[in-house]
């Protein structure tokens, strides 16, 4: 398995902090001055999720990394921390967005190859996964992930139209 470089343990280790501070706060835009504060000597102002409005008190963070800084990699290791610091859960369901359908591709290839680094830190830190796109997520029985995270691999634009008729991601489903 692939070692995290210093950056990579610094940028996890801001996420630990500030899902803990969460946690213990029960407030994410606190948590998040309290955190940018501890760890930067200023705290930063915290931008929630406006709509939908449910999501609102979600903590919602994004980790930066450089260009080939991996961010992949860093994300197998965040859903871990997640389910450990924030949810307190051995499995959870991850909605894991991309920005291309070239990366959703290549990103759910690896995720689905046991033998890939991706695919084996993540059940390093979460144990059994189970990875779909958007298509099999909709034809995925919930029976299947009660012993696993579940993983679903989509791209950001699947959810960003205005005319949601034929849209995969909209389609009605009676599995989930």
């Amino acid at each position: 398995m692939l070692r995290l470089t210093d950056y990579q343990e610094k940028a996890l280790e801001s996420l630990r902090t500030y899902l803990r501070a969460c946690e213990r706060t029960q407030d994410a835009d606190d948590a998040f001055y309290q955190t940018t504060r501890l760890l930067w000597g200023q705290g930063i102002p915290y931008r929630s999720i406006k709509e939908p409005s449910e999501l609102a008190d979600i903590p919602y963070v994004c980790l930066r990394l450089p260009t080939g800084g991996g961010k992949t990699l860093l994300a197998c290791h965040a859903v871990g921390v997640a389910n450990k610091e924030y949810l307190k859960k051995d499995h959870s369901l991850v909605l894991w967005l991309v920005p291309s359908n070239a990366i959703k591709d290549q990103t759910y290839k690896a995720l689905n190859n046991q033998s890939h680094h991706y695919r084996q830190a993540l059940e390093s830190l979460v144990g059994a996964v189970t990875v779909k796109d958007i298509g099999g997520a909709l034809e995925l029985p919930t029976g299947d992930l009660l012993g696993s995270t579940g993983i679903i691999v989509s791209t950001l634009q699947a959810f960003r139209v205005e005319d949601k008729d034929g849209r995969k991601v909209y389609e009605s489903s009676g599995y989930l």
